[in-house]
């Protein structure tokens, strides 16, 4: 009889035991349970508030650099960004320069700039990937970064909008602005701004400014032989000048312009050059340099303005 009851009590026990320990199961269970329902609560609102605050400064980011762009339409800036940074760096700096339309300017610069700085401009979308594609090839060539594959495109984007840092996010900028420009403003309007913000010298920015300076005349009255000088200038402003006749520089700069704008055979990367001006008369055109043999990338390649 007592066996029987000391039984029953251990049964008891147990059964209460097993209960307990299920419960307790329950319950840390459903504790983890809440946890992670919160956990997940507040990932999402956290996710939410990180991402609708991406996407406001994705659409700011944007929209600047949209409205950057569309201020070019029918406005142009006092200074581009480069001119800003060149009298920031030094106050006593006097900018020359002053701004014409494109129908003011001689087609023979037209053509040399083009032919000196972007023969495929009429042709691409604001990047050229053989012309990078070509100056990497050079730079590993040559150990140094001497080479630039940016369009006239990309390099107005640069001298408008851009500081001289040098970063992944600076060159995205550059790209995306490029490809606005391009969208936005069109061919002839990115030549006319960029014919007109691009540095002829130290201190000399446009090509009114250096035909005054250079020629004493309007740059609707440049000579071809002049055109070809302007531009081949072009890769080196700070350092050369139109008429250095001693330069070997300058005299392969003149040649492979000459080349280019007027070439021996018909070809799609020249057919733009064209659309400008056919060429002179024969008598008009001054003797160029001796003509060198088909410009090779380090010829045709041209290093990027200091900025």
């Amino acid at each position: 009889m007592a066996f029987q009851k000391c039984r029953e009590i251990i049964d008891k026990i147990r059964g209460n035991l097993v209960f307990k320990i299920f419960k307790g199961l329950y319950g840390f269970v459903n504790f983890l349970l809440r946890c992670a329902l919160l956990i997940l609560i507040i990932y999402s609102a956290v996710f939410s508030i990180v991402a609708s605050v991406a996407l406001y400064k994705a659409f700011v980011y944007g929209y600047n650099l949209y409205d950057g762009v569309q201020s070019l339409k029918d406005t142009q800036p006092e200074m581009s960004r480069y001119m800003q940074a060149l009298v920031d760096s030094n106050p006593a700096t006097e900018i020359k320069h002053a701004y014409v339309p494109l129908d003011s300017i001689s087609p023979y610069l037209q053509k040399a700039v083009i032919a000196s700085e972007d023969a495929g401009f009429y042709f691409h979308p604001g990047f050229d990937v053989n012309a990078i594609a070509e100056a990497l090839n050079a730079n590993k060539m040559s150990g140094k970064t001497k080479f630039g594959g940016s369009t006239i495109t990309q390099q107005l984007a640069k001298n408008l909008f851009l500081s001289g840092e040098r970063s992944w996010e600076r060159k995205f900028k550059e790209l995306a602005y490029a490809l606005l420009m391009e969208h936005e403003l069109g061919k002839d309007r990115i030549l006319e701004l960029y014919l007109n913000y691009a540095q002829w010298g130290k201190d000399i920015f446009g090509c009114q400014a250096a035909c005054s300076t250079y020629y004493k005349k309007s740059c609707s009255k440049l000579s071809v032989d002049q055109a070809i000088n302007l531009a081949a200038m072009l890769a080196s402003p700070g350092k050369h000048h139109p008429n250095m006749r001693e330069s070997q520089f300058m005299a392969k700069r003149r040649a492979v312009i000459y080349q280019n704008m007027f070439p021996k055979k018909d070809s799609l990367l020249v057919d733009s050059l064209r659309q400008l001006m056919a060429p002179p008369p024969a008598e008009s055109v001054a003797t160029p340099v001796e003509p060198a043999a088909p410009a090779s990338v380090s010829e045709t390649s041209v290093p990027e303005n200091p900025e």
